[in-house]
């Protein structure tokens, strides 16, 4: 597919990063965004960008439309204000088109996102459909903010979750050149994945962390120790340990070690709060009960606005 054209909606690092990584494959790229600097920036930098206002249906001849705009966290929600407006005016650009067009969702969303908000939005100002006319695609993005370009050169996964076979198929080929694993996968589940992907780091940080101020608090050098941890620990070196449906911990030492450690921590007054929480849920999950199926959100239950697009895509 040396000769598709992608147009990348929200030139942050995210956007820069997935564009010209795509370029460098031989892909022909459009940049956008609305800040003027970033679209001047990229310009001396020899790659094609325009501000976003630039586009029309007239002029929208791509095969591929990446939105990599933010999702910022507004009064602890997630605001997706900037995506529904996007969604707006790519359904506007597409209403002429009548080539198969492919939409892929970089930007980090609920779950639920992309099949009602993008999906809805777009078909509602296109008059197109979606498995018909037009493919729909949400493709987590891993990258480091200060490796993005290299991260997403050298990817170590790439995830797509595809709304049909086609979609998946299309954005297959799009990548077909990056030397990586690609596994597809629902929608639903790519996006739920990259929060767990993230929920992770951040839990792991954390306990780190709260192990790092009790050593530091007995005297004792956490960084002789973690790097020991990190070869030691079986949920380091094993990427499956504890990703299998196999209930609580248990076993010979991991409750009892658990047990005697917050006995002895708390005896010398220092603070677990996360182990203690972490004795919490799996006492919690030795009680069986029953599992209850929950519906997704629809669009109407998303955090959304009728606004128009605000001011930075620099995600």
């Amino acid at each position: 597919m040396k000769n598709t054209k992608i147009c990348i909606i929200g030139s942050g690092v995210v956007g820069q990063a997935t564009g010209k990584a795509l370029q460098s494959k031989g892909l022909s790229v459009v940049f956008t965004d609305i800040n003027p600097t970033i679209i001047s920036t990229l310009k001396k930098e020899g790659y094609k960008a325009l501000i976003v206002n630039k586009l029309s249906s007239e002029k929208y001849d791509f095969d591929a439309t990446f939105f990599c705009v933010p999702t910022p966290t507004v009064d602890g929600k997630s605001d997706l204000r900037i995506m529904k407006s996007v969604c707006k005016d790519l359904g506007k650009w597409l209403s002429k088109i009548s080539k198969y067009h492919l939409v892929v969702v970089r930007s980090t969303v609920i779950p639920g996102t992309t099949e009602s908000l993008v999906l809805k939005t777009i078909e509602e100002h296109s008059g197109k459909k979606f498995g018909k006319d037009l493919g729909l695609c949400m493709n987590p993005e891993y990258l480091r903010q200060k490796t993005s370009l290299d991260d997403t050169l050298k990817p170590w996964v790439i995830v797509i979750g595809e709304f049909d076979i086609k979609s998946g198929e299309t954005l297959r080929e799009i990548y077909k050149d990056f030397d990586c694993p690609i596994y597809r996968i629902p929608i639903v589940e790519a996006e739920i994945q990259k929060y767990v992907h993230n929920i992770f780091n951040a839990t792991k940080i954390t306990f780190f962390n709260e192990m790092r101020i009790i050593c530091k608090q007995l005297g004792l050098n956490p960084e002789n120790i973690f790097p020991l941890v990190a070869k030691s620990a079986e949920g380091m070196w094993n990427p499956n340990y504890g990703i299998k449906d196999l209930g609580a911990f248990d076993g010979a030492c991991l409750p009892k070690d658990i047990q005697a450690f917050l006995a002895w921590a708390s005896n010398l007054n220092l603070k677990t709060p996360l182990l203690k929480e972490t004795v919490k849920i799996n006492e919690s999950l030795s009680t069986k009960e029953e599992e209850v199926v929950l519906e997704i959100p629809k669009e109407e239950n998303l955090n959304l606005s009728q606004n128009g697009l605000l001011s930075s895509f620099n995600s």
